[in-house]
């Protein structure tokens, strides 16, 4: 299959470019506890199709795999509801931990070690493998999980609380007030240019870096054990570095913007490695695959201290929309990157592998020059709670 071909099976992530406009729904009616619950009951049946599906049929495995991606994006509209409304400021970045290195740990296992697996095990094996392993969530969520205010307190409140809004937007539909909250919120359109942008010159190294050295005769099982696994695992680490940076007293920005400007050296590393390849060559192979693990560690501190910031930002929103904005926003940070990369193969076929880097360099400098540019409400709200949580 052609670079162009891979990149449109990206499209069967739409759901997560869509989940906000079902967010407010999750928001409004029934208990984040049952919405969890359920897509996880969805998930295993939809394991057990796969299981019956052989992968060769491509039509019916793409219909398994966009069940798998608008089930989980459900699922974490839920997910970061609990989150938004459990942690406190000075939790924010440790929660951010939690969440980033949960799921990248479930990308080493469905990623790495079940794609490694797939040498030695047949597929149907493989969908049962995880169809358990959701059995095990599904236990987890009903057991671990408690009922916060955004479930059964929060339907309490809702009668009144639902009437103080009804007075002030009458005749006007509640999931249009609900968006208007959003969009108006401080901070709100900034936070939302920056991840549209902030992860398109490191999300398109990190995608076509694994396809440029399979191009280059490198085989795809070593290529998938250095980015799925040990990629992963700097991913992780450097998710908890930048979490625990966050944490606390420390002003998001400030870091953002040290990090950010960090991220050009790996950037250019590999772009410099993509202009010097060497078929055949050895060094060339480790010097590549050095600058992407370097890039991987720095990807990890940026994710997570960006949520870190998204969160902040969804604080400062009304109390009965908060869960809403945090997935707008998320939603969003996923349609940047999706959008960019499906037309990656696209583009890579049109100018070069050497030329698109060049372009991924390029708008990994153009997040520091957008970063300067923060709004100072949003700047001086950080600088408060760090002075609150000081004085606590």
């Amino acid at each position: 299959m052609s670079l162009t071909e891979i990149s449109l099976f990206k499209l069967l992530l739409t759901p997560w470019m869509l989940k906000a406009f079902w967010a407010p729904f999750v928001d409004k009616y029934g208990t984040k506890k049952s919405w969890l619950g359920w897509s996880m009951v969805g998930l295993i049946f939809t394991c057990l199709t796969g299981a019956c599906t052989p992968p060769q049929n491509i039509v019916p495995l793409a219909g398994v795999l966009f069940l798998f991606n608008l089930l989980t994006s459900t699922q974490d509209i839920a997910v970061d509801g609990i989150a938004i409304h459990v942690l406190s400021e000075s939790e924010l970045g440790y929660g951010n931990i939690a969440q980033v290195v949960g799921y990248k740990l479930g990308s080493i296992f469905g990623g790495g070690v079940l794609t490694w697996l797939s040498d030695y095990m047949e597929w149907s094996s493989l969908l049962f493998s995880l169809a358990i392993a959701y059995v095990i969530s599904l236990m987890n969520v009903a057991v671990l999980v408690p009922q916060t205010e955004d479930g059964k307190k929060e339907s309490e409140k809702k009668d009144s609380s639902e009437e103080e809004i009804a007075e002030k937007v009458t005749k006007k539909v509640w999931i249009l007030q609900h968006y208007t909250e959003i969009f108006q919120s401080p901070g709100t359109l900034w936070m939302i240019g920056f991840v549209l942008l902030y992860k398109l010159g490191e999300q398109g190294a990190l995608n076509m870096l694994p396809m440029f050295l399979i191009d280059k005769g490198i085989p795809a099982s070593t290529v998938g054990f250095w980015t799925g696994v040990v990629g992963q695992v700097l991913s992780i680490f450097g998710s908890i570095v930048g979490g625990a940076a966050v944490s606390g007293t420390s002003v998001t920005i400030s870091f953002l913007q040290n990090v950010c400007a960090f991220r050009l050296v790996p950037m250019l590393f590999t772009t410099l490695v993509i202009f010097s390849w060497v078929d055949s060559s050895q060094v060339c192979f480790i010097l590549a695959i050095i600058s992407m693990c370097l890039m991987l560690l720095v990807s990890g501190i940026v994710t997570t201290a960006t949520f870190t910031l998204m969160m902040q930002c969804s604080k400062r929103a009304p109390s009965h929309v908060q869960a809403s904005h945090y997935t707008t926003l998320a939603t969003l940070e996923v349609v940047g990157k999706l959008l960019f990369s499906v037309s990656l193969g696209s583009v890579t076929d049109a100018i070069g592998y050497e030329n698109v880097f060049i372009l991924f360099l390029v708008l990994t400098t153009l997040v520091i020059s957008f970063l300067q540019s923060c709004p100072q409400d949003l700047i001086h709200h950080q600088e408060e709670v760090s002075v609150k949580d000081k004085s606590e």
